[in-house]
């Protein structure tokens, strides 16, 4: 009796190899590159310079379509001082009569809650009219004091957040001159 080798069939090795290759490229969630650079470009149209001594730490995509929730576009640590600071800028879908006061000042940034300071400031920046807040709240047993620009552009909302310790001067300062400057490209 003769012997017969089995070898898989061309069609069923081409089957697993096709497989096995699109196993291998299915794509996955990327985040963008954290580059160092002195200009944040935004895809949501709008850039700034980013203030010296401030560098990346995070940055995120905006899914296309409506925003279930406040998304990360950006978030900046200053390096160049001892009191410690954070520039966050996110985006959130929200009604044209939201309450931002009131939004801002619920539960985030491991505070239960923010207590507003002042009044709203009605401030211009690359054109657009826009609202500065400012809050402060006791976090571990220490006074923070957060900043809040807000921008509203058809339908969204752009939040530039500065934390800051209740004392600290200079990076509110910076923050400021920095959204002053502020480019919309879209």
């Amino acid at each position: 009796m003769q012997r017969r080798h089995h070898r898989p069939a061309l069609g069923s090795l081409l089957v697993m190899l096709a497989f096995m290759l699109l196993a291998g490229c299915n794509p996955k969630p990327k985040a963008p590159a954290l580059l160092d650079e002195p200009v944040f470009q935004s895809d949501e149209g709008f850039r700034f310079l980013v203030p010296e001594g401030w560098i990346i730490a995070a940055r995120g995509n905006v899914p296309p379509g409506h925003l279930d929730k406040e998304r990360l576009l950006v978030q900046y640590l200053r390096t160049d001082s001892d009191a410690q600071a954070t520039l966050e800028v996110s985006v959130a879908d929200l009604p044209e009569d939201a309450n931002l006061a009131a939004y801002l000042s619920g539960p985030s940034y491991s505070a239960r809650q923010w207590k507003q300071i002042g009044s709203q400031e009605k401030l211009e920046a690359g054109g657009r009219p826009g609202d500065r807040y400012r809050f402060t709240a006791r976090i571990n047993n220490a006074v923070v004091d957060k900043e809040v620009t807000a921008f509203r552009r058809g339908g969204r909302v752009y939040f530039f957040t500065l934390l800051f310790p209740h004392a600290e001067a200079t990076a509110p300062e910076q923050i400021r001159r920095a959204i002053g400057r502020l480019v919309w490209t879209k």
